[in-house]
């Protein structure tokens, strides 16, 4: 038998832990009438818990709740990126915890992703690791007969899991939100105003047009495409002119969209993080940065400023 490691966890304030229960209930009461809203407050519980984020006494059960919920959704990548995180983070620890929960959620972001070698990989990691069979509990029974079936090939892994996982949780897809075409018309001119500006590298003008074209769209803003693109220029009009705090709130705005997945959105997530690392919050300014490296590629960064560079530079080199 496989003796796990167990590395310590910090405690986090009681009244943190309620209000985290209490997201996490709500999420619960959610799940079976709104899948977006109940992984928007799995979201908000996992935006509260502060660093180190993957190593509290609540990280697993908000990062449980809050993955398989961001999988039920359709934000795929954003579970997996999150998940990989989790994992790099345990594996770079000097003590791992090696708690088989990261690893499996991992391999199930994996498999959504249409990845079944990498999935069972991470898998072999698990069985190293000691992972017993209520370690699985709560997933679907696939998860457990791939885990004790290493040698299943590629194509029979993804035939079993859409049988056995993606068909019985398929919902259907919910109605796209659009502008009423007289709002578009209203806007094209703030649009054209702001685009204007900007190419003449007057970002204030640039984000005064953008704002006044924002408040056209109706609410609920997130369900409008047209919101992330406005959001994301109007955080990056400010961070060009070194506002940081008057972007972020803008660039969460972004993130937040669903109508086009802004967690997925990878100049936003950078955005976000080099407005994190100008506010010294460097532990989520290296969360973003990642998410976008992971996201985007080297050729996201190829035009930025040699500070973020290096501090992205930092944050991939391996832990020693």
């Amino acid at each position: 038998m496989v003796k796990r490691k167990i590395r310590k966890t910090v405690p986090l304030p009681n009244a943190l832990e309620n209000m985290l229960h209490e997201l996490l209930q709500e999420a619960a009461t959610l799940q079976g009438t709104d899948i977006r809203l109940a992984a928007d407050k799995t979201a908000a519980a996992w935006a509260l818990i502060p660093a180190p984020r993957f190593n509290t006494n609540c990280t697993l059960m908000v990062l449980n709740d809050h993955l398989l919920r961001l999988l039920d959704a359709g934000r795929i990548q954003e579970a997996s990126n999150i998940a990989g995180l989790w994992v790099a983070d345990i594996e770079s620890s000097q003590e791992p915890a090696h708690e088989p929960r990261p690893y499996i959620l991992f391999a199930a972001s994996l498999l959504y992703l249409h990845k079944p070698t990498e999935a069972r990989t991470i898998l072999r990691m698990v069985r190293s690791y000691g992972a017993r069979k209520w370690d699985f509990k709560g997933l679907p029974a696939f998860y457990w007969e791939l885990f004790t079936n290493p040698q299943m090939n590629d194509d029979i892994v993804m035939e079993h899991f859409q049988q056995e996982v993606l068909q019985p949780m398929q919902h259907p897809a919910p109605e796209p939100f659009e502008l009423h075409p007289f709002i578009v018309d209203h806007m094209q001119p703030l649009l054209q105003q702001g685009h204007s500006a900007f190419a003449a590298g007057n970002y204030e003008k640039a984000a005064r047009a953008w704002i006044r074209a924002l408040k056209q769209i109706p609410d609920p803003q997130p369900a409008f495409g047209q919101s992330l693109t406005l959001n994301a220029a109007i955080g990056d009009a400010f961070f060009l002119m070194r506002d940081y705090h008057q972007a972020l709130p803008y660039l969460e705005a972004a993130r937040s969209n669903t109508a086009e997945d802004g967690q997925t959105n990878a100049f936003v997530l950078m955005r976000i993080g080099e407005v994190l690392l100008e506010l010294e919050e460097h532990w989520d300014a290296r969360e973003y940065l990642l998410r976008a490296h992971m996201l985007g590629g080297e050729k996201l960064f190829e035009n930025e400023e040699q500070p973020y560079l290096d501090f992205l530079q930092s944050c991939l080199k391996p832990a020693r």
